[in-house]
């Protein structure tokens, strides 16, 4: 072997050490299973999850620490059309039968079910309320990008629902507002905001002092995570905002699901693509703007 060719064999074993030495702010990282490949919301539950996925069913599955599915839920009593988000308070969860990819939905539903009626069986069928709304200016559009109300967004905050909208036009997203109280509604619109991106997931931490958001953009490309803080009332957007990029390269990295655990912890959770595995990640929330990445341009 010449000299030359040692020395880059040389170089090569450092840098791969240097990169297996690296410490991840991660921490920690699980590949999911199915049914979990698609997940597409989740919400902290004290020591436990509750998650979603992008199905057309009422479905919500409990997971433990590990990852390991506790419970699945089954809402037997209302037929959903698009499931995309999901949120949680003390006494009921919400599922957030949302989505709208294609712009031709007139009416969308919240499925409110009651945490004490769902017991300790590892499989559960069960009755739940709906929640049937509107958004008073949606409108059926012939072309996917000019969709402006599609939703996968939702979280909870005091006596009411809070939606986020994924505009497709202008890569803004419009928070709405809904009552918790079973019964039929036009959403009310509280801001707009430029998220320079898709918007996916919303969360709110313990304290109800800091809201989160992840989103990516076209493609599910660069995705990243919005956080507001020094809000007024319920208009997140009225405070201070930090970005945070989850990506520098151009990977499918289909990022829709967002939650603050009381433990001090973020969670957050990508659909399976060709690049990437379906995978929950979890870190401390002190060291989550240690993940930001300059995005290439």
């Amino acid at each position: 072997m010449t000299i030359t060719r040692l020395l880059a064999v040389l170089c090569f074993l450092i840098s791969c050490k240097d990169k297996t030495q690296k410490k991840s702010e991660l921490d920690s990282k699980a590949e999911l299973q199915k049914p979990l490949t698609e997940i597409s919301g989740l919400v902290a539950d004290g020591k436990d999850l509750w998650a979603i996925t992008d199905k057309p069913k009422a479905n919500v599955y409990k997971l433990d620490s590990k990852v390991d599915i506790k419970q699945e839920v089954t809402v037997k009593n209302i037929q959903a059309i698009d499931v995309e988000a999901v949120t949680a308070d003390n006494d009921f969860i919400y599922i957030g039968d949302v989505g709208d990819n294609d712009g031709d939905r007139e009416e969308r539903q919240i499925i409110k079910v009651s945490k004490t009626a769902i017991g300790k069986d590892k499989t559960v069928e069960m009755d739940g309320e709906a929640i049937v709304f509107k958004f008073s200016d949606a409108q059926m559009v012939e072309k996917k990008k000019k969709n402006n109300y599609d939703c996968e967004a939702l979280l909870g905050f005091g006596d009411s629902l809070y939606l986020f909208t994924k505009r497709r036009e202008d890569q803004q997203t419009e928070l709405f507002s809904l009552p918790k109280t079973a019964g039929n509604y036009t959403a009310r619109s509280i801001a707009i905001f430029d998220s320079k991106g898709l918007i996916t997931d919303a969360a709110i931490n313990a304290t109800k002092d800091e809201v989160a958001l992840c989103g990516y953009h076209k493609g599910h490309k660069y995705p990243f995570i919005l956080l507001f803080k020094n809000f007024s009332g319920n208009n997140f957007f009225s405070g201070t905002m930090e970005r945070i990029e989850l990506a520098d390269k151009a990977w499918d990295w289909q990022v829709e699901s967002v939650s603050y655990g009381d433990d001090g912890k973020v969670y957050f959770a990508c659909e399976e693509t060709k690049e990437v595995k379906s995978t929950l990640y979890v870190i401390d929330r002190d060291k989550l703007s240690k993940l930001n990445k300059k995005k290439n341009e």
